[in-house]
C-alpha cells in the first residue's frame, strides 16, 4: 500500500467512529460550538439552544459519513472535523485551516478555531476535547487513493495524488514517490492487459523523469520494461503484416535509446530473416502451382521483410518473366463497365480498359476535348461545318484498334440516330441529316445544321452487342476472373502481342477505405492506385519510390434533388438546405484533409472550374456566379418558413420531413454524404445517408430525396444534357433550362456554346435543379517499378498497351 500523510500522523481517537443517521436538535445543544467572541461560561439550556440556532448556519454543515462519497477531487478543498461522543459523533465540513495546523495528537485543552465550508462569515471554535479526529483535504485524498490502489484502480488513485501534489505535496518526497509508484502500477496493469501503447506512455514518462527508478519488489530495470512494451507493440504489427511499421518503430527505438535497443533490434532482425525465407518458399510454391498473383505478393513481402537480399530480387525477376503482373488498387469496382459513363468512376475506368469506342477523347485543346477517330481520321468537307468525312486507314497507328469497314461505320452512325437502337443519341439524332458510303474506306455524313463539335457525339461502341445485349469486349484487355475482391484482366486474344511490350496481367484490388489503399501502395503491396485521396497526397509525395500525377479532368460533385414530401414543393425548403451545407468545411476537411490542393474548391454550378495550370475545361463555368455562402441560421429560418401554415391554402404547419441522401459506393461519396446529412440534421431536418448497390448511381426505387453525384465531364458541351434535362439524371428542370438545353444541341460556334452553357449555369444556380457542391482535382499514383503509365491522362488505362513492370528502380534503390 502507498501511504503518505504529508507530515501528519494519526490523530487522537483515529478509529472508526459510529455515526447516527439522525441528530436530535436538542441533543446538539450540548455540542460546544461557539462564536469566538462568546464567554466560556455555563449558561442555561435555553440560552445554549438560542446560541446554537444562531451560530449553526445550516444543516448542510453537519454531514453524514456516506455523504463524503462522491467526485470531490477537483472541487474546492475542505477539511473535516470528526466529533466524539460529546458532539454526538457529528462530522463538520470546514474551510481548510490556513497556516499552523492543530497539534498532533490533539491536546486535552484549547479550542479549534474554524469557519464552516459554505457559510464562512463567522469564525467559530470547538474544544479539542470534543474532537475525535481532524483530517485535512490532502489527507482525505491520500486515504481514498490508498483505497483505489487496493482495488487496483490506479488511474483514479493517481488523480487523487496529483491533486495533492498541486496542493502543496510537490515538496514532500514521500508524496512524489507515491505518485511515481502509482504510475508504475498503472503501467504494469495495462501491460498485463495487452494495452502496450498506454503502458509504454507511462513507462517512458517515468524513464524520462528518472531512468534509475524502481519500485520495491520489482527488480527488473525500467529500460527493460520499456523494451518489453515496444516488443509487444512490434509483435502486434508483425502479426498483421505491417512490416514497414515494424521497421520504422525499430529504427526510432535505436535513434532514441541507442545501444539499449540493440538486443531487441537483433532479435527482430532474426525474425525478419526467417519470415523472409518462409515467404520465398511460399512464393516458389505458388509459382509452381501457376498462381502468379499470389507468388508476386509473397515475393514482395519477402523483399519488404529483408530488403536487398539477392535471392529475393532474383525470384522477383523470374516471376516477372513467368507472370508479368501489375496490381491496381481501386475504391470503386468496375461493375457495368462503360467508358462513356461519366457519373461512375469505376465503370468508366474499366470500360476504357475493356471497350473501345469509334472516337475517344485523348486530351484537351484550347477548344475543349481532343477527339480522335481510332481507325483513321475525321475532318470537315466544307467551311460552314455541314459535311464531314471519316476515312479508315489500312493500318491504324494505335494498338488494340477494333476492325471496321465503311459499311459497319455507316451502320453505327445511323444506328445512333435511330430511336429504337440501344445506342440512340438524342443530340446526334437532332442534327444528322444523312450518311453516305464512298468506297471501302470512306464515309460522309451531312448535318441538318452546323454543330460546333460533332465528333464529341460519336463516342460510339463498335457494335450494339450480341443477342443477349452483351457488349463486345474489344479493348486491349478482357476480364478473365474475379476472386476475393480482386478482378483479373489479361491481354485480349483478339490482338497480337507486340514485340518489346510486356503486356502484364492487370489485377484490380478493391479497398473499402482509400487510405488503406494508400498504405498498401506505400508498402509495395500494390503497384498503382487509381484515385488518391487529396488528404493523402502529402504522405505519398514524401515517399521517393512513389509518384503521384493529376488527371487532366476533375470530378464535379453535386446533389440531385427529388424531395418526396410536400415541403419540397416550396423553393424555400430546398434553398434553406443548400444554405446549411458548409461546402468550405467539406472541401478543406473531408476532401483535402486540411491540405490546400489546387483545383479542389467550392463551385456555384454543375460544370468544372478547372485549375490554375489546366483551365481549358472551364469554358462552361460562369465566374460571375459566386458559390452559396454557408449560413446555418438562414437555412434553418428558410426551412421553417417552408413548413409554416399558410391559411387558407395550408391551415396547419407541415411536419419536418425525414430525408434520405443516396450515394454510390466509394469513400469520397460516403464521407461527403454523411457529413451533409449531419449538417441538415443539426438544423432540424433529420437526414440519413443511403449507400447504393454495386454499380448503381441512381436508385432503382423511390426511397431517396437527394442523390449525391460525382461527374467526370469530358466535354461540357455534350455532357450537360447527360446530367441535366430529360435525357439526364436531373430530369425535374424548369422550362427556361429546357430551352437552353435545346439551344445547346444546335450550337454553331464556340461563342454561342459558351454563352448557352453559362446561361445554364446561372439558371441552375437560381432554381437549384442541381445543388452544386465542389470540384475535386483527381490524382493517380504508382510505384517507380511501373513504367510508361503516362501523364496528362483522361483515363487511367489510356496507355495500358505500353505498361510494364521493371525492377531496375528497386535495384538502383538498393545500390544507394
Amino acid at each position: 500500500m502507498i501511504y503518505s500523510t504529508c507530515g501528519r500522523g494519526k490523530t487522537k481517537g483515529d478509529h472508526e467512529v459510529p455515526m447516527k443517521h439522525a441528530i436530535n436538535l436538542f441533543q446538539l445543544t450540548a455540542i460546544c460550538v461557539r462564536r469566538v467572541s462568546m464567554k466560556r461560561t455555563c449558561v442555561a439550556v435555553s440560552v445554549l439552544l438560542w446560541l446554537f440556532l444562531a451560530a449553526t448556519p445550516s444543516h448542510a454543515q453537519w454531514i453524514k459519513k456516506e455523504d463524503l462519497k462522491g467526485d470531490y477531487v477537483d472541487g474546492e478543498p475542505f477539511d473535516l472535523v470528526f466529533l466524539n461522543e460529546a458532539g454526538e459523533f457529528a462530522i463538520l465540513k470546514i474551510k481548510p485551516i490556513v497556516g499552523k495546523l492543530p497539534p498532533n495528537p490533539l491536546p486535552e485543552r484549547g479550542e479549534l478555531v474554524f469557519e464552516y465550508f459554505q457559510d464562512g462569515d463567522e469564525r467559530l471554535e470547538v474544544p479539542y476535547s470534543s474532537i475525535a479526529r481532524f483530517r485535512t483535504f490532502n489527507e482525505i485524498l491520500i486515504e481514498e487513493a490508498n483505497q483505489w490502489i487496493g482495488m487496483k484502480e490506479y488511474s483514479k488513485a493517481f488523480r487523487n495524488l496529483f491533486r495533492v501534489y498541486n496542493l502543496g505535496g510537490k515538496d514532500d518526497p514521500a508524496m512524489v514517490a507515491s505518485m511515481m509508484n502509482c504510475l508504475f502500477l498503472d503501467g504494469k496493469k495495462n501491460f498485463e492487459l495487452g494495452e502496450y501503447e498506454l503502458a509504454l506512455s507511462i513507462f517512458e514518462d517515468l524513464y524520462e523523469k528518472d531512468s534509475s527508478f524502481n519500485v520495491p519488489g520489482f527488480n527488473v530495470p525500467l529500460i527493460s520494461i520499456v523494451m518489453s512494451c515496444h516488443n509487444g507493440m512490434i509483435d502486434r504489427r508483425f502479426q498483421v503484416e505491417d512490416y514497414i511499421g515494424v521497421r520504422q518503430q525499430l529504427g526510432s527505438l535505436v535513434d532514441k535509446y541507442g545501444e539499449k535497443a540493440n538486443q531487441l533490434k537483433t532479435e527482430w532482425t532474426a525474425k525478419f530473416l526467417q519470415r523472409s525465407d518462409d515467404l520465398v518458399v511460399l512464393a516458389e510454391k505458388y509459382a509452381d502451382e501457376g498462381k502468379g498473383r499470389e507468388a508476386h505478393l509473397s515475393a514482395k513481402q519477402a523483399e519488404q521483410m529483408f530488403p536487398g537480399r539477392p535471392e529475393v530480387l532474383e525470384l522477383q525477376k523470374t516471376l516477372l518473366l513467368q507472370f508479368p503482373l501489375i496490381v491496381v488498387g481501386v475504391t470503386q469496382d468496375g461493375a457495368d463497365a462503360d467508358p462513356n459513363r461519366i457519373e461512375h468512376w469505376g465503370s468508366r475506368r474499366v470500360g476504357r480498359l475493356t471497350q473501345r469506342t469509334l472516337i475517344e477523347n485523348t486530351g484537351l485543346t484550347d477548344e475543349g476535348g481532343k477527339f480522335e477517330f481510332l481507325n483513321g481520321r475525321i475532318f470537315p468537307l466544307d467551311e460552314i461545318g455541314l459535311k464531314y468525312a471519316m476515312e479508315i486507314d489500312e493500318s491504324p497507328s494505335g494498338f488494340a484498334v477494333p476492325e471496321i469497314d465503311a459499311f459497319g461505320l455507316a451502320l453505327r452512325l445511323t444506328s445512333a440516330a435511330t430511336e429504337t437502337s440501344p445506342d440512340h443519341n438524342v443530340a446526334w439524332a437532332k442534327i444528322l441529316k444523312s450518311v453516305e458510303i464512298e468506297g471501302e474506306s470512306r464515309v460522309v455524313f451531312t448535318l441538318r445544321t452546323p454543330f460546333v463539335r460533332p465528333e464529341a457525339l460519336l463516342k460510339l461502341k463498335y457494335s450494339e452487342g450480341d443477342e443477349d445485349g452483351e457488349i463486345e469486349r474489344n479493348g486491349f484487355y478482357v476480364q478473365t476472373g474475379e476472386n476475393n475482391g480482386a478482378s483479373v484482366f489479361e491481354l485480349n486474344e483478339a490482338y497480337p502481342r507486340h514485340s518489346g511490350h510486356q503486356h502484364p496481367v492487370i489485377v484490380e484490388q478493391v479497398f473499402e477505405n482509400s487510405s488503406d489503399a494508400v498504405d498498401q501502395l506505400l508498402a509495395g503491396n500494390i503497384d498503382v492506385l487509381d484515385r488518391v485521396p487529396n488528404a493523402d497526397l502529402a504522405k505519398i509525395r514524401e515517399n521517393e519510390r512513389v509518384q503521384s500525377r493529376p488527371y487532366i479532368l476533375p470530378t464535379v460533385h453535386m446533389l440531385i434533388p427529388k424531395i418526396r414530401s410536400e415541403a419540397g414543393k416550396d423553393p424555400s425548403f430546398k434553398n434553406g438546405l443548400s444554405h446549411a451545407i458548409d461546402r468550405d468545411l467539406l472541401v478543406n476537411d473531408v476532401i483535402s484533409g486540411g491540405q490546400p490542393v489546387d483545383g479542389c474548391e467550392v463551385i456555384s454550378g454543375p460544370f468544372p472550374i478547372g485549375s490554375e495550370d489546366n483551365d481549358q475545361i472551364a469554358y462552361a463555368y460562369d465566374l460571375k456566379v459566386r458559390p452559396l455562402a454557408f449560413n446555418a441560421e438562414m437555412g434553418m429560418v428558410m426551412v421553417d418558413l417552408a413548413l409554416r401554415a399558410r391559411p387558407p391554402v395550408r391551415p396547419e404547419p407541415l411536419p419536418s420531413p425525414k430525408l434520405v441522401i443516396a450515394y454510390p459506393s466509394g469513400s469520397v461519396a460516403a464521407n461527403s454524404a454523411a457529413a451533409i446529412a449531419r449538417m441538415w440534421t443539426e438544423i432540424g431536418v433529420e437526414t440519413t445517408a443511403r449507400e447504393l448497390k454495386r454499380g448503381e448511381t441512381v436508385p432503382p426505387d423511390d426511397n431517396w430525396d437527394f442523390l449525391y453525384l460525382e461527374v467526370t465531364m469530358e466535354e461540357p458541351l455534350v455532357d450537360a444534357s447527360n446530367v441535366i434535362g430529360a435525357e439526364g439524371i436531373a430530369t425535374a428542370v424548369s422550362a427556361p433550362i429546357e430551352q437552353t438545353l435545346r439551344n445547346l444541341s444546335y450550337a454553331r460556334s464556340w461563342q454561342r456554346a459558351c454563352a448557352d452553357l453559362r446561361r445554364l449555369h446561372r439558371q441552375t444556380a437560381v432554381d437549384l435543379s442541381v445543388v452544386p457542391l465542389y470540384q475535386v482535382r483527381e490524382y493517380f499514383a504508382y510505384r517507380d517499378t511501373v513504367r510508361a503509365i503516362g501523364r496528362d491522362l483522361i483515363h487511367l488505362y489510356q496507355n495500358v498497351d505500353r505498361w510494364k513492370i521493371d525492377l531496375t528502380a528497386e535495384k538502383e534503390e538498393q545500390g544507394k
